[in-house]
């Protein structure tokens, strides 16, 4: 018995021990080395480069200018100029080379025998606020083909964009990030989205003007978000808009009627629906 107890130990412990041993040892060593290695080369190679790049005739600028994002500020000071501000003929001739390069391109590098220059957008969009924003394609677009898709300011995949149509609206709700699923739901529209988010209705008014107040059950909420649920009378589809629980003066929103009422700020009991919307 002894014997037999001492041979399972010896096993079981031995194979234990030497794994563990294995592991922390190979962890030292390899630490060790792949430090020592990777500082070395690092080193070598950093000198090396830079011994190359010291020599080289062409010395980096690190002072980049804006280009066509510059144009603001010149705008500022020909429009001083025009009013009457005297700049001497250097100032004044410098400023005109800005003005020329800024309606020129972009962003753009000085060297001394050499300038890095980036065209301008060959398409911008914005919306209403100016920021960028596109329903239909990129909101920047260059000549090269690279482009930038945006919703209200906002970067979005490509994709959500150009296959709006078909976007699956699981994809909007497994998004890890709470803004972007927001987005995603104004993008591919509500009812739509509604299709597919378990909906709880809390208020029906009734009128599809006044609307619902409805509560969906959103990844990432702690708890279901409230929503007014709408027809607008301009462009027609659904809107759903967050919905506190509690407005501003206090009272807890339960009624489709309360949120619209909230919605321009005022008190339920000073709030009526208007006959006549545009």
């Amino acid at each position: 018995l002894w014997g037999q107890l001492g041979d399972q130990l010896g096993r079981q412990l031995g194979g234990q021990l030497r794994g563990q041993l294995r592991d922390q040892l190979g962890r030292q060593i390899w630490d060790q080395i792949a430090g020592q290695l990777g500082r070395q080369l690092r080193d070598q190679l950093w000198g090396q480069l830079w011994d190359q790049l010291r020599d080289q005739p062409i010395q980096y600028n690190g002072n980049y200018l804006w280009g066509q994002h510059d144009l603001y500020w010149i705008a500022h000071y020909l429009f001083a100029a025009r009013i009457g501000a005297k700049y001497t003929a250097e100032q004044a001739d410098r400023l005109d080379i800005m003005h020329e390069i800024g309606m020129s391109c972009m962003w753009w590098w000085p060297y001394e025998h050499l300038i890095i220059a980036c065209e301008r957008p060959s398409e911008i969009h914005f919306d209403e606020s100016v920021r960028l924003h596109n329903e239909v394609g990129a909101a920047v677009k260059f000549r090269d083909g690279y482009s930038l898709y945006a919703w209200n300011g906002r970067r979005v995949p490509e994709h959500w964009i150009e296959e709006r149509e078909t976007l699956d609206p699981n994809e909007i709700i497994s998004h890890e990030n709470v803004e972007m699923r927001a987005i995603g739901c104004e993008i591919i529209g509500w009812p739509k989205m509604l299709s597919v988010l378990k909906a709880k209705t809390i208020d029906d008014s009734g009128s599809t003007d006044i609307g619902e107040l409805i509560e969906l059950n959103l990844p990432g909420l702690r708890q279901p978000g409230r929503f007014l649920k709408a027809e607008c009378p301009r462009n027609k589809p659904f809107i759903c808009e967050g919905v506190p629980r509690v407005d501003d003066f206090g009272l807890p929103i339960e009624t489709a009627l309360h949120a619209q009422a909230w919605r321009v700020g005022l008190h339920p009991s000073e709030f009526k629906m208007p006959e006549v919307r545009t």
